[in-house]
């Protein structure tokens, strides 16, 4: 199964695994709007499907993601109609991954950075290489993250480090990641594999009915559920996206040079 346009996703299922790969390569698997749109439509195909057991998430070509593509802010983002439109696709997409009956695992390499750091902390798993990095970076851009993208941050790493994260904007290696919660197993890159397939495969040989009990006892535990996103806290993501912070950002972005944010 295959995305339609630009989206470079596909859906692949092979003994009792469903992989969703962006493929996307000459922009390291940026995310489109389109990506957003058609994620829940693959992610409900492999949890419909009774062969699947474990979904995967994976990026093509060395790189999980690169976060959005900035290339069309411009065209989907340009009023604030088509900004809460693409907000509304991100939170969507994030809930179906964190909501589906099956264990998702997200396998990351090289670059996870912005909205695909986001995309890996609602899945179940995150399995990176040990030469993966990672970035949340809204701040360089004057954007910001959505409600439920905090709430699955701080439940992973803790308030303390999502500050740190969120605020700096600091990059971090796949060891300090796994340090304080972000990832939660590294492997040798030449491994990955190896060790996808071993654990794709145990859990696809468990019970379903655990499997999909657990999740959901598991996602209400202590954190609790993720908060819903409302009209407010997608306006907040506009406002954001209309703003002069984030005009500055994209324009710093595509000249390659430092933003120059005037005071608040």
């Amino acid at each position: 199964m295959t995305g339609e346009g630009m989206s470079g996703l596909s859906l692949q299922i092979a003994e009792g695994v469903a992989t969703v790969l962006f493929d996307r390569r000459s922009a390291r698997n940026a995310m489109l709007f389109d990506t957003w749109c058609l994620l829940p439509d693959l992610i409900a195909a492999a949890d419909n499907d009774p062969a699947v057991r474990v979904i995967v998430l994976r990026g093509a070509g060395g790189h999980f993601g690169a976060g959005n593509d900035i290339a069309e802010f411009g065209r989907l983002r340009g009023d604030a109609e088509g900004a809460r439109n693409y907000g509304w696709a991100m939170a969507r997409a994030m809930k179906a991954v964190e909501t589906a009956d099956k264990p998702v695992i997200a396998a990351i390499e090289g670059s996870c950075y912005g909205a695909s750091v986001a995309l890996a902390l609602a899945a179940d798993i995150r399995l990176a290489t040990s030469e993966a990095r990672f970035a949340i970076t809204p701040a360089k851009l004057g954007a910001v993250y959505l409600r439920s993208d905090h709430h699955r941050l701080v439940a992973a790493v803790g308030p303390g480090q999502a500050r740190r994260m969120i605020f700096t904007a600091w990059p971090l290696d796949a060891a300090e990641a796994a340090a304080i919660g972000l990832v939660d197993m590294v492997v040798g890159g030449a491994d990955i594999e190896q060790d996808l397939g071993g654990m794709a495969g145990a859990i696809a040989r468990g019970s379903p009915y655990t499997l999909s009990h657990s999740k959901r006892m598991l996602r209400m535990a202590g954190s609790g559920e993720t908060p819903a996103e409302t009209d407010e806290t997608i306006g907040w993501f506009v406002d954001a996206m209309m703003g002069a912070d984030f005009a500055e950002g994209v324009a710093a972005f595509l000249a390659k040079r430092a933003p120059q944010f005037k005071a608040g």
